[in-house]
């Protein structure tokens, strides 16, 4: 009798250590593995579907605003009474050499600045020069000095 039921017991705990390590085996395979990094992919694929919708309707609505800006712009670049209020384009006059001296000095670092600015906002060279008043050439030499 007592063979009996130590083949039992014997028997019960290899039942039990079999289901543990079948279980353990089990969590640790591929196919379970595979399954948790596709689960895992999943959620990240959403979570960047999130953030681009989101990156899309702030550049969408930043886009709505520019038009806005825009026609209204047109709208008063259009009214004559706001015409005569503009000032010209035209290039202005050419300095003499006495009060140019530390005007042009002073004007040098601004010059640069404002260059380095409108290029960075996308202007090409030929309307910064008619911006800032300035020949081409002078405007590429400006362009130079900004890169140091």
């Amino acid at each position: 009798m007592s063979l009996i039921l130590v083949l039992i017991i014997n028997i019960i705990i290899v039942f039990i250590a079999f289901v543990i390590l079948h279980s353990r085996i089990r969590k640790n395979s591929a196919p379970s593995l595979l399954e948790q990094y596709t689960r895992e992919v999943e959620r990240l694929i959403v979570q960047l579907n999130a953030a681009v919708d989101d990156v899309v309707n702030v550049a969408e609505d930043r886009i709505q605003e520019l038009k806005e800006t825009i026609e209204r712009a047109e709208k008063l670049l259009k009214n004559p009474k706001l015409k005569k209020l503009q000032p010209s384009q035209k290039k202005p006059a050419a300095r003499n050499k006495a009060s140019a001296g530390k005007s042009e000095l002073g004007d040098r670092g601004n010059l640069v600045e404002r260059t380095r600015h409108l290029l960075g906002m996308g202007h090409s060279k030929d309307e910064i020069a008619q911006i800032l008043g300035v020949s081409h050439a002078e405007v590429e030499f400006l362009e130079s000095l900004s890169r140091k």
